[in-house]
């Protein structure tokens, strides 16, 4: 009992009333700064979780791109091989066109050369019409001509 009489005289003294009451007060400014500092603590893991979020989902979509980058470089990769291939089928194509095509023409002026001995053309004149040797169209002549009278 005598801690409580003891109490209830230190709070009657006006210099523990003005103590307890500072300390009151010091004591409600300290929970009002810490509620406004967990406040913004929750605003601020509030930001971090979007700011995770939107990370997230820029590495996804880094990924996407990169396989579909990936993708685009095999596909350019097997044009290139395919038009390497094309190319030399090409080349051979022309290769084989030049060909022919001088087989065709080299046909052509032993048809015109044989045709110039049948008329009666002499070597001479066979080789300034159709470009062929001297020996080519004599033997031409000599198979072809017509006979001597």
């Amino acid at each position: 009992m005598r801690m409580i009489a003891n109490l209830t005289e230190f709070l009657h003294n006006p210099v523990a009333q003005t103590i307890v009451g500072a300390a009151l007060v010091l004591i409600f400014m300290t929970a009002l700064v810490f509620a406004a500092l967990l406040g913004r603590q929750r605003r601020s893991l509030k930001q971090l979780q979007g700011i995770s979020s939107s990370l997230s989902h820029l590495q996804e979509s880094f990924v996407r791109t990169n396989l579909n980058l990936e993708s685009v470089a095999n596909k350019l990769q097997n044009l290139e091989s395919q038009y390497a291939e094309f190319s030399e089928n090409y080349e051979l194509s022309k290769v084989e066109l030049a060909r022919l095509a001088e087989a065709m023409g080299g046909e052509s002026q032993l048809t015109k050369a044989i045709d110039l001995a049948r008329g009666g053309a002499s070597s001479e004149e066979i080789t300034l019409a159709t470009g062929l040797g001297e020996e080519e169209a004599s033997a031409i002549v000599k198979f072809h001509g017509s006979p001597k009278r």
